[in-house]
């Protein structure tokens, strides 16, 4: 028999039990979906990090820190975390001072004149507009960021044309919180930006008489007016663009403020005592970005691109959708239980038959093809309906937890992400899952007695 004829052969047999055909089928097509559902899922979220790191051009950043970071480590659960004191530290400690910078801007113009160096400077501070009033992380940057991608997509307004103004460009989601409902009535409005720093007097006066530390900490607070000049375009930075509030890089030095971000940095017992968290190089390319690197570890610094740090993200990613591909699988595997009970009832309720085909010459392979390519069939149909299931599905629950996220952020992110190889394999997987349900039922198929059956009843 050719292909052609056991593939007419396979439709034909199904159809003669159209509701168990159709169930079983139905079956394969949920595991299917549930599979990729699980695959898409993790896919998606990729997606969604790569798409945001290639938004603000974080491939061609390198990031230089007060400590070696080790990043096989930053998102293990390993006993690697976990610090011994009595093995040396080899985290080679810098302080980042403007003399560290001033080298690092000398070295990186010698390689690549057009890199952009900065300070990275985050602190936190309280935002008031009106009555309304929210805690944002402030970060600095340089009005030259307007010619980097992700920035230069503004969605009102501009970026800051200044690194010493008092302008500011904000997210949408922060205009949404503190009360401004459309971004054009942003523009031009000035809020009060409040941040944190120790009380020299105060801390004179708890140095004399310790007894009053439970009357509060040293600190005080200071308030800065700013105008806002620009919105950030949510449809850019889906993931960074919540709280965000940026303000010019040499305006940023004049305010007081807290050099840590949280308690957690003082645990840490950080060797920098003074100098930046971190110093940003963001070069043209990629491959002048790893020229860089190379270039920032010859002078003893600590340097880190964002495409190392995204390969980490990637190794979790592999993990996640292994464990999501198993759960998935399961679904499916069960599914292939009924191809199994499909074909052994086949088997049953065409007994005599198979007999007389055996009788008139069919050899046994014949019979193990017919029986195999009816499971094929079945996972080829399932298969394809299955990946209509699945998008149907992620589609459905994509819309429902936007609906949710846009009311909160104003942006929506897609949480699925099918791509060609993805639907390719879940068919091809789903036929060989098939194939496999089908050698028990064909097997038996084969050892029927034609002798036999021609007297069954």
């Amino acid at each position: 028999m050719t292909l052609n004829d056991l593939i007419k052969f396979a439709f034909s047999n199904l159809l003669r039990e159209k509701l168990r055909s159709l169930l079983t089928i139905l079956g394969v097509s949920i595991g299917v979906a549930a599979l990729m559902a699980m695959v898409s899922f993790g896919s998606g979220l990729q997606k969604t990090f790569s798409d945001e790191f290639n938004d603000l051009e974080l491939f061609n950043t390198v990031r230089i820190t007060p400590t070696r970071v080790d990043l096989s480590t930053i998102f293990s659960l390993s006993k690697r975390t976990v610090k011994n004191l009595a093995q040396p530290d080899i985290k080679n400690p810098i302080v980042l001072t403007d003399s560290v910078l001033q080298k690092v801007k000398e070295m990186v113009r010698s390689i690549a004149p057009n890199a952009l160096i900065y300070p990275e400077i985050i602190f936190p501070s309280r935002v008031t507009f009106d009555t309304m009033e929210t805690v944002v992380m402030t970060e600095a940057l340089p009005a030259a960021m307007a010619n980097v991608a992700g920035y230069r997509e503004i969605r009102v307004g501009k970026f800051f044309e200044s690194d010493s103004s008092h302008d500011v460009v904000v997210s949408e989601i922060l205009l949404t919180r503190i009360g401004i409902r459309s971004p054009e009535e942003a523009l031009g409005k000035h809020i009060k930006l409040t941040t944190v720093s120790l009380d020299a007097q105060r801390v004179m006066q708890l140095a004399l008489t310790p007894m009053q530390f439970g009357m509060g900490l040293p600190v005080a607070e200071k308030s800065y007016d700013f105008r806002i000049v620009g919105v950030l375009s949510n449809d850019i930075q889906k993931l960074s663009s919540g709280f965000r509030l940026i303000m010019p890089i040499a305006t940023s030095e004049k305010i007081s403020r807290l050099n840590f971000l949280s308690t957690i940095e003082l645990l840490r017992k950080n060797e920098q005592s003074a100098g930046y968290q971190a110093i940003i190089v963001r070069a043209t390319s990629q491959k002048e970005c790893e020229a860089l690197k190379a270039a920032m570890e010859t002078l003893g610094l600590n340097a880190t691109s964002f495409t190392d740090q995204f390969e980490e993200f990637k190794k979790l990613f592999i993990v996640f959708e292994f464990a999501l591909a198993v759960i998935g699988t399961v679904a499916l595997v069960v599914a292939t239980l009924g191809i199994t009970n499909t074909m052994v009832m086949s088997i049953m309720e065409r007994y005599r038959e198979i007999g007389i085909m055996k009788a008139t010459g069919a050899a046994d392979r014949d019979i193990r093809k017919i029986f195999f390519v009816e499971s094929v069939v079945i996972g080829f149909i399932g298969g394809i309906g299955g990946i209509v299931l699945g998008k149907l599905a992620t589609a459905a629950i994509n819309m429902l937890v936007n609906l949710y996220i846009a009311s909160q952020t104003g942006t929506k992110i897609e949480f699925f992400h099918f791509p060609l190889w993805l639907m390719l394999s879940a068919v091809i997987f789903s036929m060989v899952i098939s194939l496999i349900a089908g050698l028990y039922p064909a097997y038996r198929a084969m050892r029927i007695d034609p002798v036999e059956a021609l007297r069954y009843q």
